[in-house]
């Protein structure tokens, strides 16, 4: 589904519950409001669902800024695609996010230290093609993920 145009807000409520497994963010060309307001590079943080209404949504700015704007106020989200966080045009949020995940996985590198479980790596997988790889090694060493090819020789 990475990188995929989404169609409605429920797959976005479903793209943003299910974060941990499936890495990304939510990002659209734009956000116009009925007031004529109009937000570029725009990520969108949170979808309010109350049962199937759509109550508000939460998003960032290419400034920084958190809006939570009601539903009726919406005029039009162009765009919006599911993106991994080293593919978004929102420098801002793609900085914020980056550290995040980074902290995170060096955390996650840390508490696995000398396991070779299939689920850390799994994990640690997600996140590092979230980010970016060249942007992972510049700050972490990833051998516990990306074990070094060991070779033999037969003589």
């Amino acid at each position: 589904m990475m990188n995929k145009q989404i169609s409605g807000f429920e797959d976005m409520n479903t793209i943003l519950a299910n974060e941990r497994k499936i890495g990304g963010v939510i990002e659209s060309d734009y956000l116009r409001l009925s007031t004529g307001d109009e937000y570029n590079n725009i990520v969108i943080t949170k979808v309010e669902l109350l049962g199937s209404a759509l109550c508000s949504i939460g998003c960032v700015t290419e400034e920084g800024q958190l809006l939570i704007v009601n539903a009726k106020e919406v005029s039009i989200i162009h765009q919006p695609k599911h993106k991994k966080i080293h593919e978004l045009s929102n420098q801002s949020y793609k900085h914020t996010k980056m550290q995040e995940k980074l902290k995170y996985l060096k955390r996650l590198i840390e508490l696995n230290e000398g396991s070779y479980n299939p689920f850390f790596r799994e994990e640690a997988l997600l996140v590092i093609k979230d980010i970016g790889l060249k942007n992972v090694k510049k700050e972490i060493d990833v051998s516990a993920v990306y074990p070094e090819e060991k070779i033999y020789t037969i003589a």
